[in-house]
């Protein structure tokens, strides 16, 4: 019989006699921890010292160590008398003869208690944060530095790829982003652990054709020694927050009343042309005064007025080309900006707003009679400003109110 209390583990023995398993032993460092004295321990089986299912589970560990004739590992928990302990055990076979049967089993067991522990809690934080993505649309993924394997969770493989896809790896899932977002996935800084944490949005297009917005949070895990070891994400569907930031964009830069863009996006978007221009890029810009349309609030009041302003908005709509932006700048001044103009396009663009604004507008206080006077300047490297650029034009409206109204001029 082998003495388990010279085994500096905490270990048991167990005699078999046929299917019949009863305790032999157990040492001090194994009584101790689980409150059982070896007296009320050696002699006793599996039923009749523990717990119904907790003996069937041990009875099957033990058979398949005596009919393997092999040593069998299991986790379990044991809710001892000195407090439930979570074990990691090794039961061994000893043996009456080589070939003859088992005839007693060898338990060594190391409590684990500490690990499952932590197990559990990271368990209910991925829960917790699984059930937050669920909420949120989206999902996680990670890098691992020293293998180079990217690995994404099933949500956001689905929400991407649809339910059929399977998982992604990294090249497949930036196949689904937008070409020319695809540098807002590099995390070459935290690889290179330059970097503790980034974040990017970029767009991608699913399996079903959606476009769809993705914010994303990067972190970098470190090894014991401090070198970077793991890459982890958490990719969030943003495209509703950007939908309702487009549309209230999209409101301030409205006017109300005819629905053109208003000098706050007139600006905004001149800003950025002129910057390209001076890039290599082209524009223009037609600025609008209305002729006689005080006279039209003076007698018909300002319901006809705005009517008459919708309409020379509508017309304006009608008559520039996709990609122009007409705007309103106030009162009864429009502006048209024109990318990629020349002077020609902005001759042709002058003419047709002259001639249309020029016709007689049908209210409800019959027809009223206004027209158009247009000053149009082309984007040069001298200008370097929208400013610049709307002195000019404004310089050629001056000349055209001057020179008699309803007319257009480019200037020089």
């Amino acid at each position: 019989m082998i003495d388990v209390e010279q085994i500096g583990a905490p270990a048991f023995s167990v005699a078999v006699a046929g299917d019949v398993f009863t305790y032999a032993g157990i040492n001090r460092r194994l009584a101790d921890v689980i409150g059982v004295a070896p007296a009320d321990f050696v002699g006793q089986t599996p039923r009749s010292l523990l717990s119904p299912g907790y003996a069937e589970e041990l009875l099957g560990h033990y058979r398949r160590c005596v009919g393997g004739r092999a040593s069998v590992d299991f986790e379990s928990f044991y809710d001892a008398p000195g407090g439930g302990r979570w074990w990691h055990t090794t039961v061994s076979p000893v043996f009456d003869a080589e070939d003859g049967p088992v005839v007693l089993l060898v338990g060594l067991s190391v409590d684990i208690t500490s690990r499952k522990d932590i197990e559990r809690r990271a368990g209910e934080v991925d829960a917790r944060i699984a059930l937050a993505m669920d909420l949120l649309e989206g999902g996680f993924w990670h890098y691992s530095i020293a293998d180079r394997r990217f690995g994404i969770s099933p949500q956001l493989s689905r929400l991407v790829a649809g339910p059929d896809a399977g998982l992604l790896d990294g090249p497949a899932y930036a196949g689904f982003v937008l070409p020319e977002d695809r540098a807002a996935l590099d995390i070459g800084a935290l690889v290179q652990g330059d970097a503790e944490a980034s974040a990017a949005e970029y767009r991608l297009r699913t399996s079903v054709g959606d476009l769809r917005w993705m914010s994303c949070r990067r972190r970098l895990t470190r090894d014991e020694a401090g070198r970077p070891e793991n890459v982890v994400g958490v990719v969030v569907d943003i495209t509703d927050q950007k939908l309702r930031q487009e549309v209230v964009a999209a409101e301030a830069a409205t006017d109300s009343l005819t629905a053109l863009t208003n000098r706050r996006g007139f600006d905004a978007l001149g800003q950025r042309l002129a910057a390209g221009a001076r890039d290599g890029g082209a524009f223009g810009l037609l600025l609008i005064d209305l002729d006689r349309f005080k006279p039209v609030n003076d007698t018909h009041g300002h319901a006809v007025g705005d009517a008459v302003l919708r309409e020379v908005a509508a017309r304006l709509r009608r008559h520039v080309r996709p990609g122009d932006v007409a705007a309103r700048l106030g009162g009864d001044e429009f502006a048209v900006l024109v990318p990629g103009a020349t002077e020609d396009v902005l001759a042709g663009l002058a003419r047709r707003i002259v001639g249309a604004v020029g016709r007689p507008v049908a209210t409800s206080a019959g027809r009223v009679e206004i027209g158009a006077s247009v000053g149009a300047a082309l984007w040069r490297d001298a200008d370097r400003t929208l400013a610049a650029l709307a002195e000019r034009a404004d310089a050629a409206l001056f000349a055209v109110k001057r020179d008699g109204r309803g007319a257009w001029r480019i200037s020089a």
